[in-house]
């Protein structure tokens, strides 16, 4: 339990919990590594010990709780990723879905909003705009698969972008969220999740620099450092 590292404080400094004040409760959270974690153990317990009569009143009582506790993304289980292999594997749309934001790391937006001809077979880059990366093997693939299929189903279109749905392919307009949802419904994943997933990757195995996250993937300072915090807990450690 939280409190129980405030209790013990306590019973070197007071003879009773009644002596303790408001202001010794702020103090004794502004030492603490997790103080928004500690703050809603002490007010659970003083509301407790109200409750049972056991105190005249609650002392932390709207105790300010700080910041939440800073979240970071985690790694794609082993089980998810073995799921979507199988699943993209029948599916030209999902696979190449999953190549632009688990393997080039694009935000899912830029997936949808990618152009045909972002697609460089002859110069081995995927290309648009900032982004600018290498076409390795699977998403050549995959890409290959899926405008194949694209082109047999709608040989007319005019529509510029590389993803298709049965609306878009008469307009110049770019697939909406609503068409890449169905694709990953019945997933473990979702597309800013792969994405999330392709960074973790990278950070892995470049020594968790968030300067380098922030130059390979065009993210913000905060956001490379949030990405590298399961890492490097401690901001100042590296």
């Amino acid at each position: 339990m939280a409190s129980i590292p405030f209790l013990l404080d306590c019973s070197k400094r007071y003879r009773t919990l009644r002596q303790v004040t408001r202001a010794g409760l702020t103090e004794w959270l502004s030492q603490c590594a997790a103080p928004h974690n500690d703050a809603v153990a002490l007010r659970n317990m003083f509301k407790t010990l109200k409750s049972q009569r056991l105190l005249f009143a609650n002392l932390a009582r709207g105790l300010s709780l700080g910041a939440g506790p800073a979240w970071a993304p985690t790694p794609l289980s082993p089980e998810a990723i073995q799921t979507l292999a199988a699943a993209a594997e029948g599916d030209p749309a999902l696979k190449l879905l999953v190549a632009l934001t688990g393997i080039h790391a694009l935000y899912p937006h830029q997936a949808r909003e990618l152009p045909l001809a972002a697609v460089g077979f002859t110069g081995g880059r995927l290309g648009h705009g900032n982004i600018d990366h290498p076409l390795n093997a699977f998403t050549r693939q995959a890409a290959a698969d899926y405008i194949q299929l694209r082109h047999s189903r709608r040989p007319h279109t005019r529509n510029p972008h590389l993803f298709l749905s049965s609306q878009t392919a008469h307009s110049r307009t770019p697939v909406t969220i609503g068409w890449m949802q169905p694709l990953l419904e019945d997933l473990p994943v979702t597309a800013q999740r792969l994405r999330e997933d392709r960074i973790l990757e990278e950070a892995t195995v470049t020594g968790a620099d968030p300067q380098h996250l922030c130059a390979v993937f065009d993210i913000t300072p905060d956001t490379g450092l949030r990405d590298t915090r399961t890492f490097h807990p401690d901001p100042l450690s590296y």
